[in-house]
């Protein structure tokens, strides 16, 4: 058994770093997995050669920019709903690619990144990272109101591939991989301000592409994330129901229907995995360990408590009261 890694940077630690070279073969998938999703979200490493693999990566801290430093091999990252699930992470990550070849897939996009190209994916969201070979990438982890109140809606923006070919996302490649370079050097005013002027680039570099990206395709993802918002905020009510959330957006519920097919999912189906995830970030929350679970089921809009227990059952594989325990 792989001991538990903690990742806890303290304020006056500027990094910390972490090798497979110290692990046992046999226990370097389990220690990469855990090292990886203890420094960014509760993720799934599938590791190509798991007793073979290799991978170090170093975790700085830069105002309230987590910088990462990834050197590793083979390997396919998968953050799907019932991990997103499990906690409570809002976070936008950035990938510069620095090595090797890497695809970025969320909302239906695929970003395919070579040496210099970067990327953003939202972790609300499922995606899946797939690296072919071994790679370098600095990983940058920027909380999403950040971003979000420089640039407003995110949702045209992930998995775009962007490139240093363009001066203008050159300038904000060149200026976020320095700042991993700059451990111990800075002091925090110093390193505060240079965060923020890394995040106002990279919102001016995002700007910008969105202006060449507003398809139809992108007025279509840009429903679906209005309406999936709308939906968010109404996950307590039982009534809420297709027809609904239709008439509110003035479409056809076989509309609201189509804009999730592109998602390989439904209306029902988004609503009902949202309601139990919402189930089961409060049977995590200490502040809740005495409400009851069928008072927590019919927050989120279950009126049926037979019918809770067994989809999330098959939602988490366990019933809500082992999973509040575990």
């Amino acid at each position: 058994m792989v001991n538990r890694v903690t990742i806890l940077i303290p304020e006056d630690a500027m990094s910390m770093q972490f090798n497979t070279d110290s692990v046992a073969p046999k226990e370097r998938s389990a220690y990469w997995q855990e090292v990886v999703c203890n420094t960014f979200v509760p993720l799934e490493c599938q590791l190509a050669a798991p007793e073979a693999f290799q991978g170090r990566l170093r975790v700085s801290r830069l105002g309230e920019l987590t910088v990462v430093d990834v050197s590793a091999q083979q390997q396919t990252v998968v953050r799907d709903a019932n991990r997103i699930g499990f906690g409570h992470e809002d976070y936008v990550l950035l990938s510069l690619a620095r090595q090797g070849r890497s695809l970025v897939v969320q909302e239906g996009r695929e970003a395919l990144l070579d040496a210099g190209d970067f990327a953003i994916y939202d972790t609300r969201r499922p995606y899946r990272l797939h690296f072919d070979g071994a790679f370098h990438q600095t990983v940058v982890q920027i909380p999403r109101a950040s971003l979000q109140q420089r640039l407003g809606n995110l949702e045209y923006l992930t998995a775009l591939t962007m490139s240093r070919t363009n001066p203008f996302e050159r300038l904000a490649f060149d200026f976020l991989l320095g700042l991993s370079g700059l451990d111990g050097q800075l002091d925090e005013p110093q390193r505060l301000r240079l965060g923020g002027q890394g995040l106002d680039l990279l919102a001016m570099a995002l700007s910008e592409r969105g202006k060449s990206v507003l398809t139809q395709g992108s007025r279509r993802t840009a429903l679906l994330f209005r309406i999936k918002d709308y939906v968010q905020a109404r996950l307590g009510n039982a009534e809420m129901d297709l027809a609904e959330v239709s008439a509110h957006f003035g479409i056809t519920s076989r509309y609201v229907n189509s804009l999730f097919q592109q998602e390989e999912t439904s209306f029902g189906r988004y609503v009902l995995v949202s309601r139990l995830q919402a189930c089961a970030r409060d049977l995590r929350e200490p502040a809740l360990a005495r409400r009851q679970i069928g008072e927590i089921a019919y927050r989120w809009g279950f009126g049926d408590m037979a019918y809770f227990c067994r989809v999330f059952k098959g939602q988490f594989g366990v019933a809500a009261r082992e999973y509040r325990r575990g």
